[in-house]
């Protein structure tokens, strides 16, 4: 059975849209809904457009730990081991503050 998932994503940052389009052909079992943060829906939900958020069943998670949920349904599950997590944190944190540059460069 593939869980069904919403995403919300950043649809003004290059990086998030590039990344959006990547991450259902690497998601094995999940049927993924995205929705952009800067829509009503993610504005009457509350949630800005400061980290991605996904909603799993009743479960939101943000941030990081939103990555780490995607990352464990990917073939790169491993990386979502508590192991990897200081490691994933520093990437995401240097990544997430500079979004919209990488965004750019990778246009």
């Amino acid at each position: 059975m593939r869980e069904r998932w919403v995403l919300f994503y950043d649809g003004a940052c290059p990086l998030c849209i590039k990344a959006k389009g990547k991450l259902q052909s690497h998601l094995h079992n999940v049927k993924m809904t995205v929705v952009d943060l800067n829509s009503d829906v993610a504005k009457r939900k509350g949630y800005d457009n400061k980290q991605v958020i996904l909603e799993v069943s009743d479960q939101t998670y943000r941030g990081l730990s939103a990555w780490v949920k995607i990352i464990s349904k990917t073939k790169y599950s491993f990386l979502s081991n508590i192991a990897f997590r200081p490691f994933l944190f520093l990437f995401y944190v240097c990544v997430s503050k500079n979004r919209k540059y990488i965004g750019k460069l990778l246009k």
